[in-house]
């Protein structure tokens, strides 16, 4: 019974690690960043996928909402006027049958307030912030 019981956690512990060399994961909660504060924000998402990579998009839109998005590949952007206090993510997942890259950045009112680079087969990113 031990050896099931043993054997049991040794395929667990290897394939949480096949998973994990399979899935590269970026997840950021930022809390309020550093702008002058004011009545309205232009946030401007910026992603670009390899040709190979198809990704699902959602990103907090003009009325504070996520909006989704399938099947995007290639250069994306979208800017969108938002009010004070509001809570932005942008969320994509991307795949790919060979290893690929993409692409993220986010602004707020020209400055750069995050910037990232992934590769991968499977690309998950995740960032969230709160407009002062």
């Amino acid at each position: 019974m031990k050896n099931i019981a043993y054997c049991f956690l040794l395929i667990l512990a290897l394939s949480s690690c096949a998973f994990s060399t399979m899935t590269t994961v970026y997840s950021k909660s930022k809390g309020k960043i550093d702008v002058t504060p004011k009545e309205n924000y232009t946030v401007t998402y910026q992603v670009g996928f390899e040709e190979n990579l198809k990704a699902d998009v959602a990103y907090t839109d003009e009325s504070g909402k996520q909006s989704k998005l399938e099947n995007i590949s290639g250069e994306w952007e979208k800017q969108v006027t938002l009010k004070a206090g509001t809570h932005v993510e942008l969320k994509t997942l991307a795949k790919a049958k060979t290893k690929s890259r993409a692409t993220y950045k986010i602004l707020v009112d020209g400055k750069v307030v995050a910037e990232y680079i992934q590769t991968g087969k499977r690309l998950s990113y995740m960032l969230a912030f709160d407009l002062p």
